[in-house]
């Protein structure tokens, strides 16, 4: 059982620890005192083999600068402060806070929601005390609440004060830290008998060579190398061992790599030595066979493709309102284990990288590497040369279908790719094919897992997509909607973003208030879920407050949804010094906003092929 020392500094806090000890799995002490009185205490039960002492505010501070036992301070929470505040709402004068910045910082969220003003005066040192409340008193204050030790002084000011008690959440909560400080300790007394089992069960031999040339650990794995029991191996020398081993090493790419040169002992394990140097002189030497090399290669290919393009959405990450669940969700979910390819259809901003990347996670092939191809921003002629390698016929490692082996293949808008590469990509798919007992079994080298904004059937008709390659991919083809239809649902999914940017942007932005969301509705959100993402991370960015108000976001949302009036929109557009280049420019730019982001649509529109209007989108 785990011995704690409670040093409470006000009596009242000693009684609640006294109530609560009886349902608590934990021997505990409590003693009262306050700062010095606190401190004497504290010395004097060092010798009692406590495992923590627990206090509070500067006292906690003071005791953890002279005793050697843990010291775990118990904060004041929210619950301790919103008690305190919620009792003098009806306080007619001016309340002020005193104290340490682990009391008075978050005071303002908390009295913004009860709607008070309260104002805040920090101290670093019991000492300043006294100049804060004096402080207070001339600038109106007639209420203090702080701590012990700013109670005792205000009411020596002649101010009412209302001491800040710690309720039963904190306790629960100290508790709970000192509980775990307690097993930290006790794992560090078992980390080196824990860190040489492990090492023992590696795979890979591992050899821990000391300053002075002696071996001082060795696993059971370089014993089965070497043929070199470990009781035989720390009692010799490094050189010594390797002479023993018939091992010669050469420096090789640096220090910290050495290469091996076998003896006939050891010649055909194809033995790779890894040395890295040590903190003390030492080295730690890693010995791999063939097989762990051919591993290690598989490894760094998977994570060589996630610094490029790692897959991190997860199907817990998207918002699942009844309607996306109906509409593609779950069939996306139920989709995920097979091997079958899988065509993912919807408009720019639709989130389908992200639901490719939750599908391959969710797979058989989420230990491989996911590899994506952008076939809309390559040039055409470099496409079939990057998925299946030189035409010469021979291997090339850099093939986006070789890098992708025993992963998932992604390929963004897969109508741009050629026709004979899609006839490749399909004869590929069709060879995964083997009639098995009574069946056929569908085991492809790698998944593959395809978009498009385009009607790849139409396509199929106008003889400008792989019939073949439809027909494998259409039956398990998933469609995802635009936004606008199902703007109804605009709330839900407001809700869950802001959970979601308040996290990663640090923000407490509760909500949006009414007319701000009745404006976002009223949008057509041509860029889809990306548009609305980001679009709501400029209006938390820009709020200041608890709920983004109409005086925040209609500035913001005036810039992406106002556009020029008609009459004007001609003349504003020519402009008085702007080329020829620059209108084009922008004319292209709206016409494909207005065809929802599809690039194939905006083409035909305009009357110019595909691979022209990627020229001029990515033109200087």
């Amino acid at each position: 059982m785990f011995k704690f020392l409670i040093i409470a500094p006000y009596r009242g806090l000693k009684d609640l620890l006294e109530d609560m000890a009886e349902e608590l799995p934990y021997e505990i002490h409590a003693e009262v005192g306050d700062l010095q009185q606190g401190l004497t205490i504290a010395k004097a039960a060092e010798q009692q083999k406590y495992d923590v002492i627990i206090s509070r505010g500067g006292t906690a501070k003071l005791i953890r600068q002279h005793v050697r036992i843990p010291v775990i301070e118990i904060a004041v929470n929210g619950y301790d402060i919103l008690r305190s505040l919620t009792f003098l709402k009806e306080y007619p004068g001016k309340v002020g806070i005193i104290g340490f910045p682990n009391i008075v910082n978050g005071v303002d969220t908390i009295a913004e929601l009860l709607d008070m003003q309260v104002m805040k005066f920090v101290i670093h040192h019991e000492d300043q005390a006294a100049s804060a409340v004096q402080q207070a008193k001339e600038q109106g204050v007639s209420l203090v609440i702080g701590d012990v030790i700013t109670v005792a002084t205000s009411e020596n000011y002649g101010l009412k004060a209302i001491l800040i008690t710690s309720g039963r959440e904190a306790i629960l909560e100290v508790l709970e830290r000192a509980k775990e400080t307690v097993l930290s300790r006790l794992e560090k007394h078992q980390e080196m008998a824990f860190i040489k089992q492990l090492l023992n069960t590696m795979g890979q031999g591992v050899i821990g060579v000391h300053a002075d040339g002696s071996i001082q650990f060795y696993n059971q794995t370089a014993a089965e190398i070497f043929g070199v029991s470990a009781e035989q191996a720390v009692r010799m020398k490094w050189g010594d061992f390797l002479t023993q081993a018939q091992i010669s090493l050469e420096a090789d790419r640096g220090e910290e790599f050495v290469q091996v040169v076998v003896g006939k002992a050891h010649y055909n394990k194809g033995l790779l030595i890894y040395g890295k140097p040590m903190a003390d002189g030492g080295m730690n030497y890693t010995i791999y066979r063939k097989e762990d090399i051919r591993l290690l290669l598989q490894q760094f290919r998977r994570a060589e493709e996630d610094l490029f393009s790692p897959p991190a959405s997860q199907f817990q990450h998207f918002v699942k309102t009844d309607f996306i669940k109906a509409s593609y969700m779950d069939r996306a979910e139920q989709w995920s284990e097979l091997a079958d390819p899988i065509v993912i259809v919807g408009e720019s901003g639709t989130g389908k990288r992200s639901l490719a990347e939750a599908m391959h996670n969710r797979s058989g092939y989420h230990k491989g590497p996911f590899v994506v191809l952008y076939a809309d921003l390559t040039p055409s002629d470099q496409l079939g040369r990057l998925l299946f390698g030189s035409d010469s016929g021979e291997s090339d490692e850099n093939a986006l279908v070789l890098r992708a082996e025993a992963g998932t293949l992604y390929i963004h808008n897969i109508e741009y790719v050629p026709l004979p590469s899609q006839r490749r990509l399909a004869a590929m798919l069709q060879a995964s094919n083997r009639r098995g007992e009574g069946a056929y079994s569908f085991t492809p080298p790698f998944r593959l897992i395809v978009s498009t904004s385009d009607d790849l059937e139409e396509k199929v008709r106008a003889n400008e997509f792989d019939r073949q390659l439809f027909t494998l991919l259409q039956p398990h083809m998933i469609h995802m909607p635009p936004l606008r239809s199902f703007i109804e649902d605009l709330d839900h999914l407001v809700f869950w973003y802001l959970a979601e940017m308040n996290r990663s942007l640090g923000k407490q932005v509760l909500g949006i208030k009414p007319d701000v969301m009745k404006l976002l509705k009223s949008y057509h959100w041509p860029g889809n879920m990306l548009e609305l993402k980001r679009v709501l991370k400029v209006l938390i960015e820009s709020s200041d407050g608890s709920f983004v108000t109409m005086q925040q976001a209609e500035p913001i949302l005036a810039s992406i949804f106002e556009r020029p009036a008609p009459e004007g929109a001609l003349r504003q557009l020519v402009g008085k010094d702007r080329t020829l280049e620059e209108i084009e420019r922008d004319i292209i730019r709206i016409v494909l906003e207005q065809e929802g982001f599809n690039q194939s649509t905006t083409a035909k529109r305009l009357g110019i092929n595909r691979t022209t209007l990627w020229r001029k989108l990515n033109q200087e």
